[in-house]
């Protein structure tokens, strides 16, 4: 019995010596983990100084060639001297908002956008933007428009393939380009090979000319964008009609006048 009780004894006291190990170990874990995250942020902030350094005062990261993605090689060429990115310098210091600003002044680019990719690239990314519509505007000249009615370029001439229309407002709105690109796209090709004068109000409403083969010039007043498929079979139901003046701006009630 003495034996058995010793023996309790015994393992009892080696659990708890192994559990008074344990703890102390955990302890020093605990103990060491502030001092190890510590150390991990110092090595951080030291490398992010060094890339700093290497970045902004080193002639390490040169800034020595730029990257131009989003168009091809010509219209890079154009990005490059619209630019002006300053090349030798260190990287780090290349204005990259001041690049970004000096491309968005151009016009020719819906967006833009510039950054540094070590060790010596400065890589600007570009979206063109895309003519859709001509307008001569009151002025005589022709603004070139984007889908938005943003004018990017004021042009003597319109461009191969952009229909040209007129204004009487000095910024035609995406409403009367919308309104302009759904009455020449819902005309037959046929029929849309006569139009000409297509003219956009100032509120937006589309009107312009077909001429018929062997037929007299006819004024369509088409409106606003909308209903495109159902005007355009109006008006060439109507051309047929009498009168001089065809009116689908309210395709329910149709006009010849």
């Amino acid at each position: 019995m003495l034996e058995r009780g010793s023996s309790r004894r015994r393992v009892a006291g080696t659990g708890l010596a192994s559990a008074r190990t344990r703890f102390e170990r955990r302890a020093a874990a605990a103990r060491r983990r502030p001092r190890l995250v510590a150390g991990v942020l110092v090595a951080v902030l030291l490398l992010g100084g060094l890339v700093a350094w290497l970045g902004w005062f080193s002639g390490v990261l040169t800034a020595s060639k730029v990257e131009v993605h989003g168009v091809g090689a010509p219209a890079s060429v154009r990005v490059r001297t619209v630019a002006k990115v300053p090349l030798g310098g260190p990287l780090m210091r290349v204005d990259t908002d001041a690049v970004t600003a000096r491309l968005l002044a151009d016009r020719a680019w819906s967006s833009v956008a510039v950054s540094r990719s070590l060790p010596d690239t400065v890589v600007i990314t570009v979206t063109p933007r895309v003519a859709v519509l001509a307008v001569r505007n009151p002025r005589g000249e022709v603004d070139v428009v984007d889908r938005d009615g943003f004018t990017f370029r004021t042009v003597g001439s319109a461009p191969a393939d952009v229909p040209l229309v007129s204004s009487g407002a000095a910024q035609v709105t995406k409403a009367g380009v919308d309104a302009a690109l759904g009455a020449l796209g819902s005309l037959e090709p046929s029929l849309r090979a006569d139009v000409s004068g297509v003219s956009v109000s100032t509120a937006d409403q589309v009107s312009f000319t077909v001429t018929a083969k062997g037929g007299a010039p006819k004024t369509v007043v088409w409106g606003g964008a909308g209903d495109g498929k159902r005007k355009a079979q109006l008006v060439k139901i109507l051309m047929g009609e009498p009168g001089s003046t065809i009116d689908v701006s309210v395709p329910s009630s149709p006009v010849t006048r």
